[in-house]
C-alpha cells in the first residue's frame, strides 16, 4: 500500500502534483504522475544493414544473433534498445526499449534485399535520439558500401555535432576508412571477416558506459 509524502506546510497536493511515494518496495520517484527508472543511463539504436548482399553467408543471420546478443548486454548496462533496418530505404521498427521481446521479434522478421541506404538511417536515428535524455548511441553494421558515401558522412556528422556517439561494424567489402571517419573516433570502426560479424556486433556492448561508469 502506498503513502503519499506531503510537506509540512499545509500545502495540499494535487493528483498530478505527487511525485514520491513509499511503498512496501522502497521509494518511488515519479515524473508527471510516471514511474522513473533510475538505473537507465541511455539509449542505443543498432542500426542493421538488409541490403541482398547480406543474404550471402549467412551474414544477415550473424547480424541478427549479435544484435540480440547486444541488446541483452546494453540492457545490463542500463541502456533502452531500439532498431532501425535499412536497405533501399530504412525502416523504423521498434523505439528504444527495455523489454526486448519486440526487438527480438522484429530481428526474427528481417529478410535482405535491395540497396544500402545508409544516409537515410542515419538520419532516422538521429532524428530518434535527438530528444532522449542521457546517452545516445547509434551501432552501424553493414557489409559493404553505402549507397552514398558523402551524404552518409555528412549526415553522420550531423548525428556527431549533436552528441550522439557512433560505432561502425563493417564485413566483406566494407571500407575500413570510411568506417572509422563515420564512427565518432577511429578506433569505434571496424573491419571483421562474415563469421566474426555476430561476435563482433554484441562484443560493442563492452564499449558502452555502465551504471557504474565503466
Amino acid at each position: 500500500m502506498e503513502k503519499n509524502i506531503v510537506p509540512d506546510r499545509g500545502i495540499k497536493l494535487t493528483k498530478q502534483d505527487k511525485r514520491i511515494t513509499i511503498s512496501q518496495k522502497g521509494v518511488t520517484i515519479r515524473h508527471e504522475n510516471k514511474p522513473v527508472d533510475s538505473e537507465i543511463i541511455g539509449s542505443v539504436y543498432l542500426l542493421i544493414d538488409c541490403s541482398s548482399s547480406m543474404d550471402v553467408e549467412e551474414k544477415l543471420n550473424h547480424a541478427k544473433n549479435g544484435a540480440a546478443k547486444f541488446a541483452m548486454e546494453a540492457k545490463t548496462k542500463g541502456y533502452l534498445v531500439g532498431l532501425i533496418q535499412f536497405d533501399s530505404s530504412a525502416t523504423h521498427l521498434c523505439e528504444p526499449q527495455k523489454e526486448l521481446s519486440v526487438l527480438h521479434q522484429h530481428l526474427r522478421s528481417m529478410e535482405a534485399s535491395g540497396n544500402t541506404n545508409m544516409t537515410d538511417a542515419i538520419l532516422l536515428a538521429t532524428e530518434k535520439l535527438m530528444n532522449k535524455k542521457g546517452a545516445r548511441v547509434m551501432v552501424v553494421a553493414t557489409d559493404g558500401v553505402p549507397d552514398n558515401p558523402d551524404s552518409a558522412l555528412e549526415a553522420g556528422q550531423q548525428a556527431k555535432k549533436s552528441g550522439i556517439e557512433i560505432i561502425t561494424i563493417g564485413t566483406d567489402d566494407a571500407d575500413r576508412d570510411f568506417l572509422r571517419k563515420l564512427a565518432s573516433r577511429p578506433e569505434f570502426g571496424t573491419k571483421v571477416s562474415s563469421v566474426q560479424l555476430e561476435q563482433a556486433i554484441a562484443s560493442v556492448a563492452k564499449m558502452l558506459l555502465s551504471k557504474r561508469g565503466g
